[in-house]
């Protein structure tokens, strides 16, 4: 029954991603930024700290933005960590993939962006799909990465079939129009958001603007499926043999296998830390924000900055 409810969920989202609108968000924050690499503009915030401890990239999941991280940034900015919050390419306020760019993986994007804004190594986080991100980019460039901070996420296995389907120009022209279609009201993303959080209270006042914006940015519909094609399967092996992990989910989580998640906690290494937000859903990074910052804390004191 999850899996089925992860199913529709992700094809709600997908399908008022479809929906075009006439605006286009250049400058959605006063902080704004962008880093232009070969032919993607990546939107990004810098939350600077005063006597710097060290610098985190923070990832968001699917179909979300730099704002999901907004709490919890506030909280280890004020600690001395300075925080990087990133949009993934066809999400957010990044570059929406079209039939004509050369397609890179997002881990490659990423690291470009680090090493653009710092030659000292990161503290990786990601959330959901932006926990794969966090997984390739230590993989391919453990030289760059103090330790990954990982929430409501696992593995991912991206099946070579899969990859060409939903990267496939046939398959996108004839699916887009389909959910255009199918789904024309705020409401229906709204419905998904609160699924995740499981807190109705939260929920009721929760700004749900924020991510409405972002996936009317016209493009969204098509990109998406380009960046389900673009995913790296997670490396279990360089996981197990790496730096110590941090690794949150909540206990209310329906979108992750649970199968899933007990295959990455059998493959952390030595010293990790696993910690379950009892009652949160999926986004417990948002409305669990204040014990997920504390246990973050506590974990990079005690995994300190090279």
């Amino acid at each position: 029954m999850k899996k089925f409810l992860s199913v529709i969920l992700c094809l709600t989202l997908l399908f008022t991603m479809s929906i075009p609108v006439f605006a286009v968000y250049e400058t959605p924050y006063e902080d704004s930024e962008f880093f232009e690499y070969e032919g993607y503009s990546v939107h990004y915030r810098k939350l600077e700290a005063e006597n710097q401890k060290g610098q985190i990239l923070m990832i968001h999941g699917f179909a979300h933005t730099t704002y999901c991280w907004t709490d919890i940034a506030t909280q280890l900015v004020s600690e001395g960590y300075t925080c990087v919050l990133v949009d993934l390419p066809d999400f957010g306020y990044s570059s929406r993939e079209t039939a004509d760019m050369k397609k890179l993986p997002r881990e490659d994007i990423m690291h470009a962006l680090m090493v653009h804004l710092s030659d000292d190594p990161w503290y990786v986080a990601g959330h959901s799909m932006g926990g794969f991100v966090a997984e390739s980019i230590y993989d391919k460039y453990p030289e760059s990465v103090n330790n990954i901070l990982l929430y409501g996420t696992s593995g991912n296995i991206n099946s070579p079939e899969t990859a060409k389907l939903m990267g496939n120009e046939t398959f996108i022209k004839l699916i887009v129009p389909f959910l255009k279609f199918i789904v024309k009201f705020d409401k229906v993303i709204e419905i998904a958001i609160k699924w995740c959080f499981f807190d109705n209270e939260y929920a009721a006042t929760y700004d749900y603007s924020e991510i409405l914006k972002s996936l009317r940015v016209p493009g969204t519909g098509e990109g998406v499926m380009y960046s389900f094609s673009m995913l790296s399967d997670t490396n279990y092996e360089a996981i197990k043999n790496g730096p110590p992990v941090l690794y949150m989910n909540g206990s209310k989580d329906a979108v992750i296998k649970k199968s899933a998640v007990k295959t990455l906690k059998e493959n952390l290494p030595e010293n990790s830390v696993y910690y379950e937000v009892q009652g949160g859903g999926h986004l417990f990074i948002e409305n669990y924000a204040d014990e997920t910052a504390e246990v973050t804390l506590e974990f990079l004191k005690n995994n300190p900055s090279r």
